[in-house]
């Protein structure tokens, strides 16, 4: 248990760290990301979990989007709070570990972007479940990840759940932002399951 905490520490020491050094650290959101929320023709409620710096937050809140941006980094959770007020922008910035946040509300778009793969497969299992319980009717889940997993991956996860899922859309990311110092040659993708 204390091995755990102390990991966690680290990681969020890290994040924080990080975020410190590069405000923009991850550029701007996906062009197909951007895409796509721009041409839905339904603003709602949105959750963006492992937000970061904000840049999905700041720009869907742009579009109008009611958002709640949760993250562990107090750094990240800042920069987007200050980015958000500078452009007029109200979002909601929560400082929590997506594993143990507790909802009062339920939302239209839950979003994960770049974070569920990196969960071994019973929590992403246990976090898809957490979430599918704070979707309105007919919400949307967004996940975005690597192209190494598939939507099949994350929809057999959805259908062990006591709910109903209909893959809408995979859609290949080319967009990639390029980190200082990475080399990145892959691509992400993006899926978007309505509950139903």
């Amino acid at each position: 248990m204390h091995n755990s905490m102390k990991n966690n520490d680290e990681e969020y020491d890290s994040f924080n760290n990080t975020y410190d050094e590069k405000p923009e650290m991850f550029g701007h959101p996906y062009k197909e990301l951007q895409d796509y929320f721009n041409k839905s023709t339904k603003r709602g409620t949105l959750l963006d979990l492992g937000c970061g710096q904000g840049r999905d937050s700041i720009y869907l809140s742009s579009l109008g989007y009611q958002v709640t941006a949760v993250d562990i980094s107090k750094v990240g959770i800042n920069q987007m709070r200050n980015k958000a007020q500078s452009q007029g922008l109200e979002i909601d910035g929560i400082v929590h570990d997506i594993q143990n946040l507790k909802l009062q509300r339920k939302f239209d778009v839950i979003l994960f972007d770049m974070l569920l793969h990196g969960f071994e497969n019973q929590i992403q299992l246990e976090l898809l479940g957490k979430y599918s319980n704070s979707l309105n009717k007919d919400g949307i889940l967004c996940i975005i990840y690597p192209d190494d997993f598939q939507a099949e991956h994350f929809m057999n996860l959805l259908k062990s759940l006591p709910t109903n899922w209909n893959l809408l859309e995979e859609i290949t990311v080319n967009d990639v932002p390029k980190i200082e110092g990475e080399a990145i040659d892959f691509k992400f993708k993006m899926m978007v399951a309505q509950l139903s």
